[in-house]
């Protein structure tokens, strides 16, 4: 593969301009992981300083923590109308400068009400920045490789789903080494640099025309339906990916939000255990992926999230508390893992098939159909993280967390199924294929045209 990427890069067809596009689409991966670092790295610490520090109740604290998720998927619901109004490169901006300043307004002399207020007001704007910017930013990457579906959308979750599996980490150690202030302004920096980057490169003579400037034929074809949430009633099979899309986000942060307890009466294990296990399983997730992706280009994204759908709820009805072995805590911790590996590539492989079944139901161009694909997952999965641990939790109230699991995994399954006929069912309507090198072709004749 190295030898095959020098004597491309070193080939007289490799153009300056190669270069650059890689280095920009480098750049937006590297943009969306830094703006979830703002996502991830107080899930470390926030809890701890409003309860133990501001003698905040869990109430008052699980509602700072879910303005963020909710800003987010309100967002990203809205986010191709800002697309319509704005650049790309002015977004960037935008977001950055949003959350350069939003970080040093915390650390004045505050009250106690006055500081939870401030507090909340500065997580919902970082989370509505960052998704209005977001989709944005994967049109932009659309736009570099139109060709490499599954590498775009496998690269896309890549990039949040490290900083999930860094940002807690990274803030645990830096509160509790160098305090609140410093563990708050870290992301800060590095996202001003990382986007500054990003701004210089974003120019017009690398991107397409069709980020820069819409097709004026597309623009009358969705001139009646210019919001992603319009775009949930266009084609069925979007509104069914987005509530698969949320089961699945309900079911994985259902998991992680009380995998802790269960590891703490089962096993008599610590938090630092727990979180390692944790790490282990945004690992697997990672890798996911990149399995997505690559499966993806390969033009198997449907057989993905089948076989995802089936680790999910096999790995959870046989290996959670099994009857036929006695469980371990490194036998639990295995099963996490694969969990998460299979939930990562059901949810991940969905997004190409809407990507595409969008943009042939409603002829616009491919950047369009992904920035508001984009924005609909998103806001899915921030829905489902939100909603996953009040549904978890009931469940948990009266059933065992095996059975608990079984009924959301199954659900799940379900949907992934149905998902899986109707992407068939209107690929075939539609007359399009999935070539090898995993681009759709439209197979409508001309005369049928």
């Amino acid at each position: 593969w190295y030898q095959r990427r020098v004597r491309e890069m070193t080939s007289s067809d490799f153009t300056e301009q190669d270069y650059s596009k890689r280095i920009l689409f480098g750049f937006c991966f590297l943009i969306i992981t830094t703006q979830y670092f703002f996502f991830t790295m107080p899930l470390a610490f926030i809890a701890n300083e409003l309860i133990e520090e501001w003698g905040h109740s869990k109430v008052t604290t699980g509602s700072i923590v879910g303005a963020f998720s909710l800003s987010l998927a309100t967002a990203a619901l809205l986010s191709n109308k800002f697309s319509e109004c704005f650049h790309p490169r002015q977004t960037l901006f935008l977001t950055m400068t949003v959350l350069t300043l939003s970080t040093p307004i915390l650390f004045g002399n505050y009250t106690k009400t006055t500081f939870i207020l401030i507090l909340f007001v500065t997580r919902v704007a970082q989370g509505f920045v960052i998704g209005v910017c977001e989709p944005q930013l994967m049109s932009v990457m659309t736009a570099l490789y139109p060709e490499r579906l599954g590498f775009v959308t496998g690269s896309f979750e890549l990039a949040a789903s490290i900083s999930s599996t860094v940002g807690p980490l990274l803030g645990g150690f830096i509160y509790q080494e160098y305090g609140f202030a410093t563990a708050s302004i870290i992301p800060s920096i590095v996202n001003t640099v990382v986007s500054l980057g990003g701004l210089t490169l974003l120019k017009p003579s690398i991107l397409p025309n069709t980020v820069d400037q819409q097709d004026s034929e597309a623009s009358k074809d969705t001139e009646s339906n210019s919001t992603t949430i319009r775009s949930l009633f266009i084609v069925p099979l979007v509104l069914l990916g987005m509530v698969t899309e949320t089961l699945i986000a309900m079911i994985v942060n259902t998991i992680e939000s009380f995998y802790p307890n269960y590891y703490s009466e089962k096993y008599n294990k610590q938090e630092g255990y727990v979180g390692t296990v944790l790490a282990c399983a945004g690992f697997m997730y990672c890798i996911s992926t990149v399995a997505a992706g690559y499966l993806g280009d390969k033009g198997t994204p449907r057989k993905a999230m089948i076989f995802g759908g089936l680790l999910m709820i096999c790995t959870g009805c046989i290996a959670i508390d099994p009857w036929f072995v006695e469980p371990t805590a490194g036998w639990s911790a295995i099963t996490l893992c694969i969990i998460d590996f299979g939930s990562g590539l059901a949810q991940i492989s969905i997004l190409p098939c809407l990507i595409v079944q969008f943009q042939y139901r409603t002829n616009v161009s491919r950047e369009t159909s992904s920035c508001q694909m984009s924005g609909l997952y998103r806001a899915a999965y921030f829905s489902g993280a939100f909603f996953g641990p009040i549904i978890g939790g009931t469940l948990l109230q009266s059933l065992s967390y095996q059975q608990s699991y079984s009924i959301l995994a199954l659900i799940v399954f379900i949907n992934l199924i149905v998902l899986f006929g109707v992407d068939l069912y209107d690929s075939n309507s539609l007359e399009i294929k999935i070539n090898k090198q995993g681009s759709y072709e439209s197979l409508v004749s001309e005369q049928m045209e």
